[in-house]
């Protein structure tokens, strides 16, 4: 399939996307972009601080994105490509998405048009032959996989729920909170992590098994026990060529990160320089007992499926959580499903 490549990393918030999506924008040829889904919502609305540290509005590199693709991010343009995604690309939408017989929606051919500019001007402006996009919602990447100018392949970045779960319940700061925003990020009962955790990793299942698109589950415990030989085999399983040589060496435990253009999500999308790659297990001493109890038996044919431990023991401190995804208070990781999980089902 010709078009330009674009790696979309699916699955729950909180699960390490942010860093493996750094790490492979590390590669020559390859760029990571961060959360696309939100720049229309909330990232340009908002004038949100780009990976680069600068505002939207000044970064130099979305603004020649934004002329190239629409002669600029007016408020017509963020307003009709939120518009698409609520009308074709919603966690509704999946089962539609998955059948091969149904015809594409005008809005969903509008949609699938309107990122093949994005991501065209993105290949343009960086002069990457690979984007990474870490949007993480199911049914955006299976939607956006049927454009005919998108080559797309799903990477399933799975993070032991009751891990991710921790994380969420977890006070969080974020660091570009305007004034009169709350400072800290979104917070959500164990409970719903764990289902919502479940819900997107059979979407990504049902994508992989249906959905007709290039896929590949990377677990995060893994990525970070070896991020460059684990990307690598990921990579492979896409059909794309990766070397080790292609990524930053580990030194040390740790892994050198340059500047980014990521958008949304995680704060660890500001860091720069040596960055230290430890598993974060203290949930299995500071989670409490009920909480640990209901993730697991709410994720236990999960768990059992991709080689996660039932039962734990309390391990102590392991590092710290360098590979959650935080989101902002008024929404959480994935916030393509906020509404349809967390609160009701459109």
């Amino acid at each position: 399939m010709s078009g330009v490549t674009v790696v979309y990393l699916g699955g729950f918030g909180r699960s390490g996307s942010t860093l493996v999506e750094r790490v492979l924008g590390e590669a020559d040829g390859w760029v990571n972009i961060g959360e696309l889904v939100d720049l229309a919502r909330y990232v340009a609305p908002e004038d949100e601080l780009c990976g680069c540290g600068e505002r939207f509005s000044a970064c130099p590199v979305w603004t020649r994105v934004g002329e190239l693709a629409f002669k600029g991010w007016t408020p017509d343009v963020l307003d009709r490509l939120t518009s698409l995604h609520r009308a074709a690309a919603r966690q509704r939408h999946l089962p539609a998405l998955l059948s091969s017989r149904r015809t594409p929606s005008p809005a969903l051919v509008d949609l699938r048009t309107a990122y093949t500019r994005i991501y065209k001007a993105v290949a343009e402006v960086t002069g990457s032959r690979v984007i990474v996009d870490a949007s993480k919602g199911p049914a955006f990447g299976q939607a956006l996989a049927g454009a005919p100018g998108i080559d797309l392949r799903m990477l399933n970045v799975v993070r032991d729920p009751r891990a991710v779960a921790w994380s969420w319940q977890r006070h969080v700061e974020r660091p570009q909170a305007a004034a009169g925003e709350s400072s800290e990020m979104w917070r959500i009962p164990s409970h719903r992590s764990a289902a919502q955790w479940s819900a997107l990793q059979l979407e990504m299942s049902a994508i992989a098994g249906l959905g007709g698109v290039p896929s590949s589950r990377l677990r995060y415990e893994q990525f970070v026990a070896d991020p460059v030989g684990s990307l690598v085999a990921a990579a492979a399983q896409l059909g794309l060529p990766l070397s080790t040589e292609d990524l930053p060496a580990v030194e040390d435990g740790r892994i050198v990160l340059g500047s980014s253009h990521g958008l949304s999500g995680n704060p660890g999308r500001f860091r720069t320089g040596p960055v230290e790659l430890r598993r974060d297990d203290r949930w299995a001493s500071e989670m409490p007992v009920t909480d640990k109890a209901v993730v697991t038996s709410l994720t236990l044919p999960l768990l059992w499926a991709y080689g996660y431990p039932t039962i734990t023991r309390a391990t102590g401190t392991a590092g710290r959580d360098q590979g959650s995804a935080p989101r902002e208070a008024r929404r959480e990781v994935h916030s393509d499903t906020r509404r349809d999980v967390l609160r009701s089902t459109p």
